[in-house]
C-alpha cells in the first residue's frame, strides 16, 4: 500500500492490529459473552474457572469497584440474603443499585482523573493553585453519574465551546485542553507556548485512541507506523488553542443582567474611581511595563500590536505575556505597597475607598470564574515542519483523510472535526481504547496490558476477540458505560474467588493469570484506603462538588486540593499520581514508607481513635461483641473464634499495663486507647487495604 504521502509501509506495519477495523464477532445465543470468550481462551490451555467468590467476598469487589468505598454492615447482609436465593438476580441487582448512586461518578470520576493529568495547581516551581480548576472534576463526575455516552464525553472535552457556547456546564469539559503543567515565571513566551500545546497534543492521542503519538514529534514514529507529519497534522487542529482566565461560569442571560448591574454600580462611582485610579496608575503601570520589558523582543513586538492586527500564533504569545504583566500587578502593586504610609495620597485613597463602601450594595457580587479552553479566533494558526505548513488530516496509514471544518465566528471548527473523527464508528482506536480502560479497572489489567499504548511494542490484546466484541458492544449500546459495567460485571469471569493454592498448575503455567483463571487480588488505590478508612470510622462526610478542600476535611479524595508539588501525605505514599503527566494505570508500590506511614503517622492513628469511639460509645472497656463488631465493620465479614480469641487477649495484656498505675502515668495509657490501638492495626491489615 502506498499511502499519500508517498511514505511506503511494510507489511507488518500495514498489519498493525490497532488499525484494523474492528470485527463483528459472533457469540453463542446461549450464556454469558465474556464468558464464552474466557472460557474458550482458558479450555484451549487446558484450564478451568476457579470457583465462585463467596458472597462476602463479591458485595466489597462490587462497592470497591464502583463505590471506592466498603459496604455498611446492613449491605453486606442484604446483599448475603439476596445472593442465597438468586446469586445472578441478587449480582444484577447490586450493580444496579451501585450504578444509581452518587458515589459511583467520584470513583469512576478518579480514574480518568489520572488519565488526563488532573490537579488542583500549575506545577513548576511556582506550583501555584487554580482555584477553579474543580468546574472540570465536577464535569467529570457529573458525566459519570448521568452516564453521559462516551462519544459525547469525547467530543465535549474537545470541543464543547463549539458544539454548545451557552451551557457553561458542559464548556467546562473543555478543562481537559489545560490541565497541563504552567510556568509563571517563564520569559521565554514562544517556547512556553509550543510546551503546552505539544503536550494538549500528546495527551489527546494517549487518552482518547491509546497512541504515544509524541514519539513522532521530531522524527517518523521508531517503532509504530505514524509519520512525524501525522503528529503535526493532529496537532494543527489544536494550534489554536489558549486559556483565558477572564471568562465567567454562567450563562448569557446570567452575564447580561450581571453585567446591565454593574455599569448601573460603574456610573454612580465613576468619579471615586477615576481619582482612585489616579493615585495608583503610575506604579500599576510600572509594575506592567516592567514585566513586559523582561521579555524577548520579538515577543514584545508581538504584543505591541492591537488583537485585531495579530495572527492567532500572536495572539496566543500576547495571552502568555499579559497573564504575567496582570498577575505583576495584582501581587506588587496594591495600593498599600505602592502608597506610602500616611501620606497625602494614602490618606486621600482611603477616603475615597470609605466613600466607594457606600455603594457597595449596588455592586452585585461577582461571577464566578470559568475553567475552560477555546481558540484565539476563526483563523487557526499555522502549523510549519521546517518551512512546510502541514493542514489538518488524519493518520496516513488510515489514508490522511483530510477532514470537513466549518469555521465558527470565534473559533475555527477545528476541534470539532477531529472530535467526530475520534468518535466516529469506524475509527479503530476509540471504542477499543475505552472498553480496555473498564475492563482494567475491573479486572485490575486491561486486555490490553498498555491502555496509552496500542502502538507495536506496548503488546497485543491477551483476548483479541473479546476486545472487538466489547468495542462493538459498546457503540451499539449507544457508547454507555454503566452498561459495560454491568455487563463485566454479571460474568462468571468477574466472580470468581481470588483464593488459589500456590501449587496451582495454573500458576505455574500463567502465572500473570492473562487468562484469567481466578480473580486478581489487588491493593485499594491511594484514594480508597484514605476513603475507606473515613468510611469505617464513622468520619467521611459526602459533598457535592465545589472548591477543592484541605486534605485534613474528611471529605472524599476526589475533593481533596491536588497540588503538584506538595501532595497528600498519606495519598502520595500509597502511589497516587502527581498529575504531571497521563497516568493510565496505578503502578502499586510495596515499601517501608507505607508499613511506617500507617503505624506512626498521626493520621491512621486517629481513625482507629475514631472507629473506637464509634464501636465504643461512651463506654470504657470493650467487651467481645465490641471487637467483633469492630471485625465487621472493618473486614465486613465474621470473625472467626480464633481472631476473636486473639483479640480479647492483646485487649486483656494491655490493660494489665493499663492497671500498673507506675506505667500507666509514664505511658498515659488508657484501657479505652487499648481498644484503639486494636482499631488502628485491623486499619493496617492486608485484609483491609486489599481487595480479593
Amino acid at each position: 500500500m502506498l499511502a499519500v504521502s508517498a511514505h511506503e509501509f511494510t507489511e507488518e506495519e500495514e498489519n498493525w492490529w490497532a488499525v484494523q477495523p474492528v470485527e463483528e464477532v459472533d457469540v453463542p445465543e446461549e450464556g454469558h459473552a465474556v464468558d464464552f470468550f474466557v472460557g474458550r481462551k482458558l479450555g484451549e490451555a487446558g484450564f478451568e474457572m476457579a470457583e465462585e467468590a463467596s458472597a462476602e467476598e463479591l458485595v466489597r469487589r462490587a462497592y470497591f469497584d464502583l463505590h471506592g468505598l466498603p459496604p455498611n454492615l446492613e449491605q453486606v447482609a442484604d446483599f448475603s440474603k439476596a445472593w442465597e436465593k438468586d446469586a445472578e438476580s441478587a449480582m444484577a441487582g447490586l450493580v444496579d443499585e451501585l450504578l444509581e448512586s452518587l458515589r459511583y461518578g467520584e470513583r469512576w470520576g478518579q480514574h480518568w482523573l489520572d488519565v488526563v493529568r488532573y490537579a488542583d495547581s500549575d506545577g513548576y516551581r511556582a506550583d501555584e493553585l487554580r482555584p477553579a480548576a474543580f468546574r472540570y472534576r465536577d464535569y467529570v463526575i457529573r458525566s459519570f453519574n448521568e452516564d453521559k455516552p462516551y462519544d459525547e464525553f469525547v467530543k465535549e472535552q474537545l470541543a464543547a465551546d463549539e458544539i454548545s457556547p451557552n451551557d457553561p456546564e458542559r464548556v467546562s469539559a473543555t478543562g481537559f485542553l489545560r490541565h497541563g503543567v504552567y510556568e509563571w515565571n517563564q520569559r521565554n513566551a514562544e517556547m512556553q507556548r509550543e510546551i503546552m500545546i505539544n503536550e494538549i497534543t500528546n495527551v489527546t492521542g494517549e487518552v482518547f485512541l491509546g497512541v504515544g503519538i509524541g514519539c513522532a514529534q521530531c522524527h517518523d514514529h521508531k517503532f509504530d507506523p505514524i509519520l512525524q507529519k501525522d503528529y503535526f497534522a493532529l496537532q494543527s487542529f489544536l494550534s489554536s488553542t489558549y486559556w483565558p482566565d477572564d471568562r465567567y461560569h454562567a450563562t448569557t442571560d446570567e452575564i447580561a443582567e450581571y453585567e446591565k448591574r454593574l455599569r448601573v454600580w460603574k456610573e454612580m462611582t465613576e468619579e471615586i474611581r477615576v481619582e482612585m485610579k489616579s493615585l495608583v496608575e503610575k506604579a500599576e503601570k510600572a509594575k506592567y511595563d516592567f514585566r513586559v520589558k523582561t521579555f524577548p523582543p520579538e515577543v514584545q513586538k508581538m504584543f505591541a500590536k492591537g488583537w485585531g492586527e495579530q495572527s492567532s500564533y500572536e495572539r496566543q504569545i500576547s495571552f502568555l505575556v499579559k497573564r504575567q504583566a496582570v498577575r505583576e500587578v495584582k501581587t506588587l502593586a496594591k495600593p498599600e505597597q505602592v502608597l506610602q504610609k500616611n501620606s497625602p495620597e494614602w490618606l486621600r485613597f482611603e477616603v475615597l475607598r470609605k466613600k466607594l463602601e457606600a455603594f457597595s450594595e449596588l455592586k452585585p457580587l461577582p461571577l464566578p470564574k470559568a475553567f475552560l479552553s477555546t481558540d484565539t479566533g476563526s483563523e487557526a494558526a499555522v502549523v510549519k515542519i521546517k518551512l512546510d505548513e502541514i493542514s489538518p488530516h488524519f493518520l496516513t496509514l488510515l489514508g490522511a483523510e483530510k477532514p470537513e471544518i466549518t469555521k465558527r465566528e470565534m473559533t475555527t471548527g477545528r476541534r470539532s472535526a477531529l472530535a467526530e473523527w475520534i468518535v466516529r464508528e469506524d475509527n479503530p482506536f476509540t471504542a477499543r481504547v475505552m472498553v480496555n480502560r473498564i475492563w482494567q479497572h475491573h479486572f485490575g489489567k486491561g486486555i490490553t496490558l498498555s491502555p496509552n499504548d496500542f502502538g507495536m511494542l506496548g503488546g497485543k490484546p491477551t483476548h483479541p476477540e473479546m476486545l472487538d466484541w466489547l468495542a462493538k458492544d459498546f457503540i451499539k449500546g449507544g457508547w454507555k458505560m454503566k452498561r459495560m459495567h454491568k455487563l463485566i460485571m454479571t460474568s462468571a469471569a468477574y466472580r470468581q474467588t481470588a483464593k488459589f493454592e500456590p501449587s496451582n498448575a495454573h500458576n505455574v503455567k500463567d502465572p500473570m493469570n492473562k487468562l484469567l483463571w481466578r480473580f486478581q487480588p489487588k491493593r485499594l488505590s491511594a484514594e480508597q484506603i484514605r476513603d475507606a478508612m473515613l468510611a469505617v470510622s464513622g468520619e467521611l462526610k459526602h459533598c457535592d462538588g465545589g472548591n477543592a478542600q484541605e486534605s485534613s476535611e474528611p471529605v472524599r479524595s476526589i475533593y481533596v486540593k491536588k497540588m503538584r508539588n506538595t501532595p497528600d501525605r498519606i495519598l502520595q505514599c500509597f502511589d497516587s499520581p502527581l498529575g504531571f503527566a497521563s497516568e493510565p494505570e496505578r503502578v502499586h508500590t510495596t515499601t517501608a514508607t507505607q508499613s511506617l506511614l500507617l503505624v506512626n503517622n498521626e493520621w491512621p492513628l486517629a481513625r482507629g481513635r475514631a472507629l473506637a469511639g464509634r464501636v465504643m460509645a461512651s463506654k470504657e472497656l470493650a467487651d467481645e461483641e465490641d471487637v467483633a463488631d469492630a471485625y465487621r465493620i472493618v473486614w465486613g465479614r465474621e470473625a472467626s473464634e480464633e481472631e476473636l480469641w486473639a483479640a480479647m487477649g492483646f485487649l486483656s495484656t494491655q490493660r494489665k499495663l493499663a492497671d500498673d498505675g507506675e506505667q500507666a502515668v509514664e505511658k498515659k495509657f488508657t484501657a479505652r486507647e487499648a481498644f484503639a490501638d486494636f482499631c488502628h492495626a485491623l486499619l493496617s491489615s492486608n485484609e483491609f487495604l486489599y481487595l480479593h
